[in-house]
């Protein structure tokens, strides 16, 4: 695999490219945002959206105005330049973060199911080691967190929704640490954690810590997936202008996983945004007839993570926070059934100070629509 050198507190020589955000190394990976392109150029702020079209990924009341069919997909392609003490890379990759289908069911119930992307914890890190005999440690991790989600909606009252979720926590986790020691006397040493997900709330953890002649293996760990809540506000402003903001917790701490590699704190998203809505389709340009919207939002990563040249937390830990403006705009096919929404996402997180390396990014939003309009003449003629 491709790999970027995390600073440390000495010289490190550049070998390649990360596939992911180097600040993955020792965590759970980079959250990932699972909403659309349109609430994404909202700065993720969607749990107060309802609508035969307007749904979000993170309340699932919201479908409960979908009134027959709707599918949605979303891309997200991004850019990276990554940047420590020594060097400067630029990093090309796509995501896939969501995908939906919803249909409306008898007795005004509606029926969803999505794949929803959690974290990503793909990368390559290779980085020297300034602490006890000088060494050089390579990391390679794959794997994250994926949700298949099924969704229960109904609308109770003109001003009360309903709705539920029920997760299968799916995929795997995988880091492979292998020190090599500058002593030609002094063997390498290569230390993995595995974890497989399934359907509970739980992730059984084991790491293996071996050596050319001898092998040791620890179980008994696991990762517990933690509470947390959104809420979420919507109000107009005046004429098409409304405007949206929204608080997002996850429940993480020292509780949900003790290693000497990664602390936690609680997840926080502070989001906010304004959106222009289309205009009439009746003799209007075409600028008014394109939704636009802006926002932004901040992001504080749960992962915990050394300092710059340390191995472990005895070093002390770094905070990461994620922050970033957003843009987007949108188009609705002839028939209303359809559309394409678009999104750009500038941001930065890290500090070169604390963990030896940033990020500065930009990620474009693409995401398909077809909802139920297309269906309106033949689904229930």
């Amino acid at each position: 695999m491709p790999a970027f050198p995390l600073a440390a507190r000495s010289a490190s020589a550049l070998h390649g490219t990360i596939v992911n955000s180097i600040l993955s190394i020792g965590g759970l990976g980079e959250p990932q945002l699972e909403e659309a392109a349109r609430l994404r150029a909202l700065g993720g702020a969607g749990a107060a959206e309802h609508g035969p079209r307007d749904i979000s990924l993170v309340n699932p009341a919201s479908l409960s105005d979908v009134d027959r069919i709707l599918l949605q997909v979303t891309l997200v392609p991004a850019y990276r330049r990554v940047s420590s003490p020594t060097v400067t890379e630029n990093v090309n990759e796509t995501t896939f973060p969501s995908a939906r289908a919803i249909i409306a069911l008898p007795g005004g119930i509606v029926l969803g199911g999505s794949y929803v992307a959690g974290t990503n914890a793909g990368f390559t890190v290779v980085r020297n080691e300034t602490q006890g005999a000088p060494s050089t440690v390579r990391v390679d991790g794959t794997g994250g967190l994926n949700f298949l989600r099924v969704s229960l909606a109904r609308r109770m009252a003109p001003a009360l929704r309903i709705g539920v979720d029920w997760e299968v926590i799916s995929g795997s986790y995988r880091e492979t640490w292998l020190r090599t020691f500058s002593d030609s006397g002094l063997v390498a040493a290569r230390d993995t954690v595995d974890g497989v997900f399934e359907t509970s709330q739980s992730l059984p953890l084991e790491e293996r810590s071996s050596t050319p002649g001898a092998s040791e293996v620890f179980a008994g760990r696991r990762l517990e997936i933690p509470t947390g809540f959104t809420v979420g506000a919507s109000a107009p402003l005046r004429g098409r202008l409304r405007a949206v903001a929204q608080y997002r917790r996850a429940n993480w701490s020292r509780s949900s996983l003790q290693s000497d590699l990664v602390d936690f704190r609680a997840l926080q998203r502070f989001s906010f945004g304004i959106e222009r809505a289309r205009g009439s389709m009746e003799g209007s340009s075409l600028w008014h007839r394109i939704p636009l919207r802006v926002g932004g939002y901040l992001l504080q990563w749960p992962d915990l993570l050394p300092r710059a040249g340390a191995v472990d937390l005895s070093g002390g830990s770094a905070a990461v926070n994620e922050r970033a403006i957003t843009l987007g705009a949108g188009l609705v096919t002839k028939d209303q059934g359809g559309g394409l929404d678009l999104s750009l996402e500038l941001g930065a997180r890290g500090d070169k100070s604390d963990l030896g390396v940033n990020e500065k990014f930009a990620r474009l939003g693409i995401s398909f629509l077809v909802s139920d309009e297309t269906w309106k003449a033949t689904f229930h003629r």
